[in-house]
């Protein structure tokens, strides 16, 4: 086995950079390649369970990524052989991110399911993932771009960030082939693109992502028009909900009363997203299990946890937590501690949820 690994300075796999600014003003980066590597060794086992290898994959695994760190957002190429992929509860609270993944696929696919959602992705195809959800797929050899988004940065942009998951824009669409035009130029030009430069790139990309994946959501709602004029509402409301969690002040009532709504109204807005309860609900869900991940041994007790985002009691939660992820929150906290065990190896110092943890904004409690 070879390996190769960086996590400062840029890594040129373009052959683009060129001494156009300074090395310490480019982009951070992160590369890796690895020649005949054990499947539980290798990079992508720090996101997903990997399995053996695909069907019909003959050899060992390879691989051959390149990422760059625009700021808050992740761009990379990465080339491997085919493999089963499994994001579970555990690996996710394992991994401790729930970012929002976009990946162009150049050569190769995979089928699976997303969630409870059937997927399947061929060359051309640009598609989706929420980290902070289930997967399981199964791949053949394939060669993707990959944009990484911290959650809170789709939030601003979009109400509906968990309908992402699994979402597939197919390479024969006129926004695919525009998203896939704008993701080859990022990759392109990253390698030489610095520091000061990245942030309007990545205000712009975000941007564009945002209406191009709003108006794919919003194809699929029976009552597109509607949707559509009340977008801007729901996203400040939104915003309102996400701030006010921790709040035990925060209720149907209240949201109504700030935005002079009736509670009529304010129903009808979140109707297509499950109800104004439950997604208040599932988004105080997600906050303690990502706290949950993200703690120590020392990190707050389940049961100040579930205080924190108004979640009732130790066993009220618990039944909630198991509900909505299929474990219980002290099986979360110790499939992360398990996770932050082996981080502490010298050999993963630079790994990619490492990496993913390092550029996400911290949440606000």
């Amino acid at each position: 086995m070879s390996d190769d690994c960086t996590t400062t300075g840029p890594t040129d796999a373009s052959g683009l950079n060129d001494d156009v600014a300074p090395i310490s003003s480019l982009l951070p980066a992160f590369g890796f390649t690895a020649d005949r590597m054990e499947t539980d060794a290798n990079v992508a086992a720090t996101l997903f369970d990997v399995d053996e290898l695909a069907a019909d994959e003959p050899g060992p695994f390879r691989a051959d990524i390149s990422s760059y760190a625009m700021g808050p957002v992740l761009i990379g190429l990465s080339r491997a052989s085919g493999q089963r992929f499994r994001r579970t509860p555990e690996t996710i609270a394992h991994s401790g991110v729930d970012h929002i993944i976009l990946q162009l696929y150049l050569k190769g696919g995979y089928d699976g399911v997303a969630g409870t959602r059937p997927i399947r992705v061929r060359a051309g195809d640009i598609c989706l993932f929420d980290l902070a959800q289930t997967l399981e797929t199964k791949a053949t050899a394939f060669e993707n771009i990959t944009l990484v988004v911290p959650r809170p940065m789709s939030g601003t942009h979009l109400l509906r960030v968990d309908d992402l998951h699994g979402l597939v824009l197919p390479g024969s669409s006129v926004i695919a082939r525009l998203l896939a035009g704008h993701l080859t130029a990022l990759v392109e030009f990253a390698p030489r693109m610095t520091l000061d430069e990245c942030q309007s790139v990545v205000e712009g990309t975000v941007s564009l992502l945002a209406a191009c994946l709003r108006n794919e959501l919003e194809r699929g709602d029976a009552d597109a028009e509607h949707t559509v004029a009340a977008s801007p509402s729901l996203m400040r409301i939104r915003q309102y909900i996400e701030a006010g969690l921790a709040s035990e002040d925060l209720s149907a009532n209240s949201i109504a009363a700030h935005f002079g709504l009736s509670r009529a109204s304010l129903y009808r807005l979140f109707a297509p997203v499950g109800g104004i309860a439950d997604y208040i609900r599932s988004r105080r869900l997600h906050r303690a299990f990502f706290d949950l991940a993200n703690s120590g041994s020392r990190g707050p007790r389940i049961s100040e946890v579930a205080r924190r985002w108004q979640l009732g009691t130790d066993a009220h939660f618990t039944r909630s937590f198991k509900a909505a992820y299929g474990i219980t929150p002290r099986a979360a906290r110790e499939a992360a501690l398990l996770g932050l065990q082996h981080g502490t190896d010298a050999t993963s110092s630079a790994t990619i949820s490492r990496w993913m943890r390092e550029i996400a904004p911290p949440r606000a409690h």
